[in-house]
């Protein structure tokens, strides 16, 4: 049986062991850890076992830590410009409204347990903006 649960002459056609598909530092823990597929050990327990952060936690550190940036930066800057842009005109597609950066500021900032309506104040002392991302 495949580890899909189709029999085994459809098993070369339709299932690629895991190692194809996850990604490159988690094979590399798996070959040193001794762990194979067939041992149906997830990623994160994995990267628990090891104390690594997982590829999400590393990106949401480092969007955050931009955006600390971003607020200490002067005015006249452009990256902080495009920050509070507004168009003057025009109008978006019915559907679903396209996550601006704004809001996924907002979302990483209540993932990691940082107020939402004191971060600018805070980002503005670096050592401590640095010391609560981590």
């Amino acid at each position: 049986m495949c580890p899909c649960g189709l029999k085994a002459r459809y098993a070369v056609q339709s299932c690629s062991p895991p190692s194809y598909t996850e990604p490159r530092p988690v094979r590399n823990l798996r070959s040193i850890m001794r762990i194979t597929w067939m041992d149906k050990v997830i990623n994160k327990h994995i990267l628990e076992r090891t104390g690594l952060p997982s590829m999400v936690d590393l990106l949401i550190r480092k969007n955050i830590r931009w955006t600390g940036h971003l607020m200490r930066m002067s005015p006249d800057r452009l990256p902080k410009q495009v920050l509070y842009f507004q168009l003057s005109s025009g109008h978006r597609k019915r559907r679903r409204p396209r996550l601006r950066f704004n809001d996924t500021i907002k979302r990483n900032l209540k993932l990691r347990d940082i107020k939402t309506d004191s971060w600018t104040s805070l980002s503005q002392q670096r050592n401590k903006w640095r010391a609560t991302v981590k």
